[in-house]
């Protein structure tokens, strides 16, 4: 009785209370932000990474997931059932988002759909960000459906209540390190391809495991009538697909459209090009240019990005 009644003068008192502000704080949930991709400040070069690719929080927190890029992603918790086949528009799971705002175990099927800056013609339905609350302690590995295993990262989630080892400022100093390593290697691969081209020969994009280039290489050139340009996605390390479009674009813009062997305008199309060894081809488009004019032309995929480019025919 006595031991009862002291307990509760010493939770009465101003200066010892029950349970202290800062232990209420400490197991209050948190909300973490992470990048998804970074580009360049003209838009030409796409990095594939999220910012940070690790962070590390507590049961009952909120990851944040932020379009920070041009290019098209989805952060998505794959299993058996949702594997990270190549990318296929017409795979309903890697476009569509799930409905679940909470995940509670690794191999939980969770995804964001498509995140990008705004909707476009091709994913009407992009969204510019992603909130998930994990539940349970786990290691929960995501990856980018687009960009497959080039592209991936983790979530490492604690006891609720474990100290946390780095704030967001330093998660953000992090990611911007990165980015600015994959950005530069990205201008890099811009210079090889432009260093390896000509007035008859154009790379279409170019890319490897870390960064994307989604420009026309070069961006213009002067041919004469009767000549050909070969549009060749040989700089591409990673299967990025392109199109090389002049004219209006076809009723179908992933299909080819229009004869590449006597070009004098109107709508020519080589459709959707894969690089090798990822797609069984074609990896080229040769268009002959019957006609002198100036005629431009778009990636439909990234042309939103500026991936335009020009001939002129004298």
């Amino acid at each position: 009785m006595i031991l009862a009644f002291v307990a509760l003068m010493l939770a009465a008192l101003p200066g010892l209370p029950a349970s202290s502000a800062d232990g209420a704080s400490k197991l209050k949930a948190k909300t973490w932000t992470v990048k998804v991709g970074a580009q360049s400040r003209s838009g030409a070069v796409q990095t594939m990474a999220y910012g940070p690719k690790k962070v590390s929080i507590n049961a009952g927190d909120t990851v944040h997931w932020v379009s920070n890029a041009m290019e098209p992603h989805t952060v998505s918790f794959i299993n058996a059932a949702h594997p990270a086949v190549p990318f296929d528009f017409t795979i309903a799971y890697m476009t569509e988002a799930t409905p679940q705002a909470t995940i509670s175990k690794p191999g939980q099927f969770r995804s964001s759909g498509i995140i990008a800056p705004e909707p476009d013609a091709v994913f009407p339905n992009a969204v510019k960000t992603y909130d998930l609350t994990f539940l349970k302690p786990g290691k929960y590995h995501y990856l980018c459906y687009l960009h497959g295993k080039a592209m991936s990262a983790v979530v490492v989630v604690r006891k609720a209540g474990t100290p946390y080892p780095h704030t967001q400022a330093e998660y953000n100093v992090m990611a911007k390190r990165a980015s600015n390593s994959d950005i530069e290697h990205g201008l890099n691969l811009w210079a090889n391809a432009l260093g390896a081209s000509d007035s008859h020969h154009v790379f279409v994009g170019a890319s490897d495991m870390r960064a994307l280039v989604n420009r026309f290489i070069p961006g213009s050139v002067v041919v004469k009538v009767g000549e050909s340009v070969t549009f060749d996605l040989g700089a591409n390390g990673f299967p990025v697909p392109h199109t090389i479009t002049f004219g209006p674009p076809p009723q179908n813009p992933l299909a080819p459209a229009g004869d590449p062997t006597n070009y004098q305008g109107g709508t020519l199309s080589s459709g959707v090009l894969v690089a090798a060894p990822f797609s069984p081809g074609p990896h080229t488009f040769t268009v002959t240019f019957t006609k002198a004019g100036t005629y431009p032309y778009i990636c439909l995929l990234h042309g939103g990005m500026g991936m335009v480019g020009q001939v002129t025919v004298q």
